[in-house]
C-alpha cells in the first residue's frame, strides 16, 4: 500500500507540476550532480546570473526557484505573466491557458527580446532576459487562432508591463516558474 501511494505521488507531481507542457514531454533530463548546476525546481545555486542567463530556460538554469510574478493579466482562460528571478537578475514571460500556435514575447529594450510559441499543451514561457536595478519589461501574448468559445478574437493581443516598482515586498510568497 505504501509503494502504491509513493508511485501515485510521483505521477501526480509530474502531471501537475507547473512549467512548460512541451518540456515535460520530450526534453532530455537535466544533468545532475555537476557542481553549480541546478536541476529544475532545485534549491541549488543557479547555473547562470544576469547576462549569462540570456536565452536560457529558467527551470533548467535553476532561476525559477524563488521567482515571483511581477505583473499579470488575463482574458478568458489565457493568462500572461512577467516572471522575475532576483537571484539570477532575469525576467521571462509566461503564458498559460493557451492553444497551439499562440505566442508569448518579452522585451526589456528594443533589441533585447525573447519569444516562444506554444506547440502543444497550454503553457509556454520565454527564455530569460537579464535585468539591471532600474529595469523595464513588457510581455505580449497573442491568441493566434483566437478562442471563439471564450470570445477571444483571432489575433487578440494581451500585454503587461513591469519595472522595479513592480517588485513585491520581501514578505510576499515566492512561486515556482
Amino acid at each position: 500500500m505504501t509503494v502504491v501511494g509513493a508511485v501515485a505521488s510521483v505521477i501526480l507531481t509530474s502531471v501537475f507540476e507547473g512549467g512548460d507542457d512541451e518540456e515535460a514531454k520530450g526534453a532530455p533530463p537535466a544533468a545532475s550532480g555537476s557542481p553549480g548546476t541546478a536541476t529544475p525546481g532545485s534549491a541549488a545555486s543557479p547555473s547562470c546570473a544576469a547576462e549569462t542567463c540570456v536565452g536560457l530556460d529558467p527551470r533548467t538554469a535553476g532561476c525559477d526557484v524563488g521567482a515571483r510574478t511581477l505583473e499579470k493579466d488575463w482574458v478568458g482562460t489565457m493568462q500572461l505573466e512577467i516572471r522575475y528571478s532576483e537571484r539570477c537578475a532575469t525576467v521571462w514571460g509566461k503564458l498559460t491557458g493557451a492553444r497551439p500556435g499562440d505566442t508569448v514575447t518579452i522585451n526589456t529594450t528594443l533589441s533585447q527580446r525573447q519569444a516562444a510559441s506554444v506547440r502543444e499543451g497550454q503553457t509556454k514561457y520565454t527564455p530569460m532576459l537579464a535585468v539591471e536595478d532600474d529595469f523595464s519589461a513588457q510581455a505580449t501574448a497573442t491568441a493566434v487562432s483566437g478562442k471563439p468559445d471564450e470570445e477571444i478574437p483571432k489575433g487578440y493581443t494581451l500585454r503587461v508591463g513591469a519595472d522595479r516598482t513592480s517588485l513585491p515586498s520581501a514578505s510576499a510568497n515566492a512561486q515556482p516558474v
